[in-house]
């Protein structure tokens, strides 16, 4: 993820992504549903072997966990992580901030080391934004999912994701991730002249 994502008018239409409700059985693949913030542990990646010979019983997933909370607000047309200062996204032109049903997206990340959580502290809906691992990564490939706010997710290593955006105006994300937080990003406007159009409302 870069430091901060600025927008650019690159014409043409951003790539319409498909949005689905979260539950146990469509995040297959993706994670798995967090009710529990507190007792929920991070998954931790095994350090990647350069040989055959195999890892020692019991060593290489003792990294500890690192607690990542963020504050998410939608300030006019930018949806802002507040304390990083980071822009995740902006509305279309013709989208109002009182009337939010898509962002414009042009960034997503993974983790090779481990998985993270996002937890919703007050039970604000929110949308997440994924896709499987790869790194031949395609517009095609992202999914949007609906979260009620009743739960949160654990999305496991190298699962493409970004911050995830808030239904009301602001939410606050309870978060842990593993402390190595080794990140490799995807820019789609840079790669592929497009923004992603993802929904912000709850699908039918």
């Amino acid at each position: 993820m870069s430091d901060n994502a600025i927008f650019q008018d690159v014409g043409g239409e951003p790539f319409p992504v498909p949005i689905a409700m979260a539950t146990a059985e469509s995040l297959k693949g993706y994670g798995t549903i967090v009710t529990d913030f507190d007792s929920t542990k991070v998954e931790i990646t095994p350090w990647p072997l350069k040989g055959w010979r195999k890892l020692c019983q019991d060593t290489s997933t003792l990294g500890r966990e690192l607690r990542d909370d963020a504050f998410i607000q939608w300030v006019g047309n930018q949806c802002i992580v507040l304390g990083a200062e980071y822009t995740s996204g902006w509305l279309p032109k013709n989208v109002l901030p009182s009337n939010r049903t898509h962002v414009l997206v042009r960034e997503a990340n993974y983790h090779p080391d481990g998985g993270q959580i996002f937890f919703p502290r007050n039970k604000d809906p929110f949308i997440a934004l994924l896709a499987l691992p790869g790194d031949d990564i395609k517009m095609s490939d992202f999914q949007a999912f609906y979260f009620d706010g009743s739960f949160g997710v654990q999305i496991h290593a190298d699962i493409w994701h970004q911050p995830v955006y808030p239904i009301n105006d602001e939410a606050v994300i309870l978060g842990k991730q593993g402390a190595v937080n080794a990140c490799v990003a995807v820019d789609t406007v840079d790669e592929f002249g497009q923004y992603l159009l993802v929904p912000l409302t709850k699908p039918v």
